[in-house]
């Protein structure tokens, strides 16, 4: 059993909302170290975000592989960013208020932040070997839209190295939709650290896909996914 255990969903803005309080961009600064903080401040999530925790940052460990340009690294400091903004707000555990459980232990809790708005934490069990949701959520990202209702189509833009990709995503128009379809343009993040994966992405610009006709662009972030097996389960080592 896989506990999907952290989906962070952050609100959602429109072009007409953006000039309202938003997420401000911090300097980028070493996934190391922003670990390290939150696996002193918390001894519960911290237990799980320390297995992501890497000797060397993960900019000088990428500079090491091979080099990238510019704008290539813009979008590498843009996508760690929302993996430490995510690790950040789910290792707080404080003011996370219970939105609603289902029998099979399904739970949706809120909280607001100061810069963001609401966010909003899913903890479920998915009864699926962790690797077969991380080559569903990673590798085969494009086949996204033949299992969700909610996505029309995914599509990758680019691929930076090996932890960054720039998506496209058109979200499926619900029925009596009085916004119109909408579409994204991400980057995101995966890093896989034993037995933990960590899924994180954020709204980005990306020259080569503007706004399209039909489509109302919307942006997003920073979301994150945190997968681990589920201690017990006869699909731990799966």
């Amino acid at each position: 059993m896989l506990p999907a255990t952290s989906k962070l969903c952050a609100a959602i803005s429109y072009r007409h909302l953006r000039n309202m309080p938003g997420l401000r961009r911090q300097a980028a600064v070493t996934l190391s170290q922003e670990l390290s903080k939150l696996a002193c401040r918390n001894p519960g999530p911290g237990t799980w975000i320390n297995q992501v925790r890497r000797r060397s940052s993960l900019l000088s460990s990428r500079l090491e592989e091979k080099p990238f340009s510019e704008m290539e690294m813009s979008y590498i400091k843009q996508g760690e960013e929302a993996l430490q903004k995510s690790l950040s707000i789910l290792g707080n555990q404080e003011g996370w208020k219970t939105e609603t459980v289902v029998d099979n232990g399904d739970k949706v809790l809120s909280k607001v932040l100061p810069d963001v708005g609401k966010v909003f934490r899913l903890e479920v069990v998915v009864a699926q070997p962790l690797d077969a949701v991380y080559s569903e959520l990673v590798d085969n990202m494009e086949q996204m839209g033949d299992w969700n209702p909610n996505v029309e189509e995914v599509k990758i833009l680019q691929k930076i190295g090996k932890d960054t990709v720039i998506t496209h995503e058109k979200a499926a128009a619900p029925p009596g939709n009085i916004v119109g379809p909408r579409d994204f343009v991400s980057v995101r993040c995966s890093k896989r650290r034993g037995s933990t994966c960590v899924l994180a992405g954020m709204a980005t610009k990306y020259g080569a896909m503007p706004e399209q006709d039909g489509f109302v662009r919307a942006e997003n972030g920073p979301t994150c996914m945190i997968l681990r097996p589920l201690a017990g389960s006869p699909l731990q080592n799966q």
